[in-house]
Formats: C-alpha cells, structure tokens, sequence
C-alpha cells in the first residue's frame, strides 16, 4: 500500500478581508484533507511605520500578535480544525511566501482587486506568486469562493 503524506496548505495572511477568506478556506481545505497549514505574514520594517509604530522588534510582536488572533477566530468556526503553524517573517512577500511554499501541496492567497469577465487584477503579491510559485496556487475571494486555481504543471511551463 502506497502511502501518501498529508497535504501541507501555506496561507498568506495580511489582515485583510480578503486574506482573513483565504484564511478560512485554507483551513477548511486542511480539515477536510487531513493535512496542516502554515500561516505566514510578512512584514517590512519602513522608515514611516519605524517612526509612527516602533522598532523592528515592535512590527515582529504586532504581525505574531495578529497571527495568533487570526488563526485563533479562523480555527473556532471549525468543528475539528487541522494542526497550524504560524510564520512572521521580515521580506518582501512574494519572495518569502514562494519560499516557504516550496515543496508544499499549495498556496492560498487572497484576491485583492476587482474582477470583470475580461480581467482580473489580483495584487502584486497574488501576481508574484502566480508567476514564481512552484506549488499550486489557489486565489480566494472575499466570499471564500475560489477564483483562480493554478496547477503545478502550469506553473511549471510558464517558468
């Protein structure tokens, strides 16, 4: 009997609505498989928010902070919710989310933008990570409907 490892789910968040979606869907997705989740949020210390919110150290606290409480809210709307690791990492999202999702069953975004039939602008990280992702990347939308699903093997043939 051929066994295979339970699905790896890694999450952006930023603490949007959008994010907070993707958030739900994900774990519901790592519940319903069997598998776990990473959430990630990625900060960058910039010389405003420096002055206005604190140092580095301050910006890494606040981003655990606001994991914990995401994934806390996020995991009681589940009747049995999948394990889940929380991430804070300093960097640019796209590079850092790619990188953490590497080797992972996929990577859930939320949707920032708006939709019509002809386009669909989902955000500079979304856009990142559709383009580098070596995962499948799944794009969620405010209603916790899927509304992009790219597959490893197109992925792959882009790069």
């Amino acid at each position: 009997m051929i066994e295979h490892a339970a699905p790896h789910i890694v999450v952006g968040i930023d603490g949007s609505v959008e994010s907070l979606a993707a958030l739900r869907w994900a774990l519901r997705e790592a519940a319903a498989t069997g598998g776990t989740a990473e959430v990630v949020h990625c900060w960058q210390p910039h010389q405003v928010s420096d002055i206005l919110f604190g140092s580095p150290d301050e910006l890494h606290r606040g981003s655990l902070c606001m994991l914990q409480n995401e994934v806390a809210a996020a995991s009681r709307m589940l009747p049995r919710p999948p394990h889940v690791t929380q991430t804070s990492r300093r960097g640019r999202p796209a590079s850092v989310l790619t990188g953490i999702a590497a080797g992972a069953s996929m990577l859930v975004l939320g949707a920032h933008g708006r939709t019509d039939l002809r386009d669909l602008t989902h955000g500079k990280v979304a856009a990142g990570c559709l383009k580098h992702a070596s995962c499948p990347v799944v794009i969620v939308g405010r209603d916790e409907s899927v509304i992009t699903r790219r597959s490893r093997e197109f992925v792959a043939a882009v790069q």
